[in-house]
C-alpha cells in the first residue's frame, strides 16, 4: 500500500494554485549532488506513514567539501572561515496531520560534525508557526502567520514529483532555509513553468518543463534577478534535477536509479532510529533514541 502525500494549497486567486507534490511512503527519492565537474554528496527523502493518516517527511542532505563559504551569507562569514576543510549534514523531519496540513517540522545541520552548529524548530498553533531557530549557543525564537493549507518545502530538498506541469503555470510557496538568519528563516518564493525543452538526462534526451523559483519581496512581488533554483521536470511528473543557486554557487541534485536509491536510503536515513511513527531502537543503555 502507498499514501502519495499531496501538498495543500492557498486559495488560487491570492497564490496561485500549485501542482500536486509528494512522495510514496516507504518509497524513497535519492539525488546526486555536485559543483561544477564534481560530486560532493547524495541526498535523499522518504515519507513514513503513522496511525490515523499522519505522515513524516523525512528528508538527509550529507555533503563532503563544500564551498561552505562561498554558501554561507555574510554574517556567517567568521565562523565559516575558521572551520577549514568543510562537511555539511543536514536532517529534516516534517510531520503532517490527518488531514495534509502542517503540524511540525525540525532540521539540524552540523558541520565538519559539529552537532550543534544549526538546529530549527517550527510548530503550527493557531493559525502561526512558532519557531525557534539555534545557532550555535544563540537561540532567537519567532512567530509567522502560517494560513491552514499552506505547505513548507526545504531550501535544499527537491520535490520528489511535481503534477501537472505546463508553460505559463505559476505558483508561490513558502522554504525553511537554515542559512537564512532569523530575518530569513522562512522565505515566500514564486515558481513559473517558463518552457518546454530537451534535457539530457542520464545520458538520454529527455522532453521536460523548466520551471524557475524566484524570491518574493515583501510586497508579494516576485524579483525577475533573484532566480533561487530551476527544476526540469519530465512527461510523467518526475523531478530529474534541481539547481539550486546559494550565494555564488550552484548545487545540482540528479535524481539517482532504483538501485542506487535503496542502497543510499538505507544508510542515509535509518528510519528505525529517526522516525518516530515507527518503533524506536533501544540504546545499548537501554533507553529510546529518537
Amino acid at each position: 500500500m502507498s499514501w502519495l502525500v499531496t501538498a495543500k494549497i492557498l486559495p488560487p486567486f491570492l497564490r496561485g494554485e500549485p501542482p500536486r507534490t509528494g512522495l510514496n511512503a516507504n518509497k524513497p527519492v535519492c539525488w546526486r549532488v555536485t559543483v561544477g565537474d564534481q560530486t560532493i554528496g547524495s541526498a535523499v527523502s522518504q515519507a513514513v506513514p503513522g496511525a490515523d493518516g499522519t505522515v513524516e517527511l523525512h528528508s538527509r542532505v550529507k555533503l563532503l567539501s563544500v564551498p561552505l563559504s562561498r554558501m554561507a551569507p555574510r554574517w556567517m562569514a567568521t565562523v565559516i572561515d575558521k572551520l577549514g576543510p568543510l562537511a555539511f549534514d543536514m536532517r529534516s523531519r516534517t510531520t503532517l496531520d490527518s488531514l495534509g496540513n502542517l503540524s511540525m517540522f525540525e532540521a539540524a545541520v552540523e558541520i565538519n560534525e559539529l552537532p550543534s552548529a544549526i538546529r530549527m524548530k517550527g510548530v503550527v498553533d493557531e493559525g502561526h508557526i512558532r519557531l525557534r531557530l539555534q545557532y550555535g549557543e544563540v537561540v532567537h525564537r519567532l512567530k509567522y502567520p502560517w494560513p491552514e493549507h499552506a505547505m513548507l518545502g526545504g531550501k535544499l530538498t527537491p520535490d520528489a514529483t511535481l503534477l501537472q506541469v505546463y508553460p505559463g503555470r505559476r505558483w508561490q510557496k513558502e522554504i525553511y532555509n537554515p542559512f537564512g538568519g532569523p530575518q530569513g528563516a522562512i522565505e515566500l518564493i514564486e515558481a513559473e513553468v517558463v518552457a518546454t525543452e530537451p534535457l539530457l538526462f542520464d545520458e538520454e534526451l529527455v522532453t521536460a518543463r523548466r520551471i524557475e523559483y524566484r524570491s518574493v519581496d515583501s510586497t508579494g512581488v516576485s524579483s525577475e534577478h533573484r532566480r533561487r533554483s530551476t527544476v526540469w521536470v519530465d512527461d510523467s511528473g518526475n523531478v530529474l534535477r534541481e539547481e539550486i543557486i546559494l550565494m555564488d554557487v550552484v548545487l545540482r541534485f540528479d535524481r539517482e536509479d532504483a538501485a542506487r536509491t535503496e542502497a543510499l536510503a538505507a544508510e542515509l536515513l535509518r528510519l528505525d532510529e529517526y522516525a518516530a511513527l515507527t518503533t524506536p531502537v533501544q540504546s545499548p543503555a537501554g533507553g529510546a533514541r529518537q
